[in-house]
């Protein structure tokens, strides 16, 4: 893992990346391919984002960000893979490690939401 100054620059670079997370903003985990939902989850009132893990460590993933107010062109940019971000479920299962398209390492979406975001990603896995 990259030291926190290096994760700090990072972080700082990639908010371009992904939209603002207003309440009702929907992230979902998909496969590679965007064929398949594994999960999602909404930004709730409290600024809380529950997300069910039911991946293995090391699974890739992308992420898909719908706003809640999207339209239709919206949703369509997201659903053909255009601002889908690659992942990784993390080793422990406690985060998913995202790669930005102008980092050269992977983050942590949990700091990201809530370091650049004000946001708690709590990841529910059963196992």
């Amino acid at each position: 893992m990259a030291s926190p100054f290096v994760i700090g620059f990072l972080l700082a670079q990639s908010v371009a990346s992904l939209p603002a997370f207003p309440v009702g903003t929907e992230l979902r985990l998909v496969s590679p391919d965007l064929l398949t939902v594994y999960s999602s989850g909404r930004v709730t009132e409290g600024g809380h984002l529950v997300v069910d893990l039911p991946l293995d460590a090391g699974t890739e993933v992308r992420l898909l960000v719908f706003p809640p107010d999207a339209s239709d062109a919206e949703k369509a940019e997201a659903l053909s893979g255009v601002r889908a971000i690659y992942g990784r479920v993390a080793d422990d299962r406690s985060d998913v490690l995202v790669r930005f398209p102008e980092a050269d390492a992977a983050v942590s979406l949990r700091a990201w939401l809530r370091d650049e975001r004000g946001i708690d990603l709590v990841l529910v896995t059963r196992r």
